[in-house]
């Protein structure tokens, strides 16, 4: 799944434009630098239809993201990071119709997450350090994958971070089912040449 970081209108439209009638669904990452040292869709976005849209919110204040934009989106992933009330949180966005993950830093303990598994529609396993396209794949966070998938055998666990052909064969085997990725696509010179290793892997 494509992951994209914007600043601008015109990259949306320009990425999204290279992928279309290719994937069904697009990762927005949302940032504010507080939460991580980056910024994307911090303007008045809007999203070219043909897509199914997750929000990765990697902002201190996801609430507030979600009340002025969650009808923007299909999915939202909040970080338990900037969670006060985990409980009153996921409440929060599925009584908006919102679909909602939670997501984890590479640092975070999975058991942080684990006690809601129940009450959300997925996890998040950051497998890099977030706010930029890949820098370093933490190979540690594929015992988080693996822990989550043996107390759930059906929730869907999503990765993020360097997600290249190699690592996404690791993060398979360790139990992970979806795959984000922006560099690997988004820097091909042959976005379905990189595609197809990615669906291939």
């Amino acid at each position: 799944m494509p992951a994209i970081i914007a600043k601008e209108q015109s990259q949306i439209d320009t990425m999204l434009d290279k992928v279309k009638g290719k994937v069904e669904r697009i990762m927005v990452d949302v940032m504010d630098d507080e939460f991580v040292p980056n910024t994307s869709l911090d303007f008045d976005f809007k999203f070219p239809s043909g897509f199914e849209y997750e929000a990765h919110l990697m902002v201190t204040n996801p609430l507030d993201w979600v009340r002025e934009n969650g009808d923007k989106v299909d999915i939202v992933i909040i970080h338990i990071e900037t969670l006060e009330d985990v409980g009153e949180a996921i409440e929060f966005v599925k009584k908006r119709g919102i679909k909602v993950s939670l997501a984890m830093r590479p640092e975070t303990q999975v058991d942080t997450v684990l006690e809601h598994i129940k009450k959300i529609d997925g996890v998040l396993v950051m497998t890099a350090d977030p706010g930029h396209y890949c820098e370093v794949f933490l190979s540690d966070t594929l015992d988080k994958i693996k822990k989550v998938r043996e107390i759930d055998e059906n929730i869907p666990i999503e990765v993020d971070g360097c997600m290249d052909p190699e690592n996404v064969k690791l993060a398979s085997g360790a139990g992970a089912n979806i795959f984000a990725t922006g560099s690997y696509i988004f820097k091909s010179e042959d976005v379905d040449k990189a595609l197809k290793e990615l669906r291939d892997a």
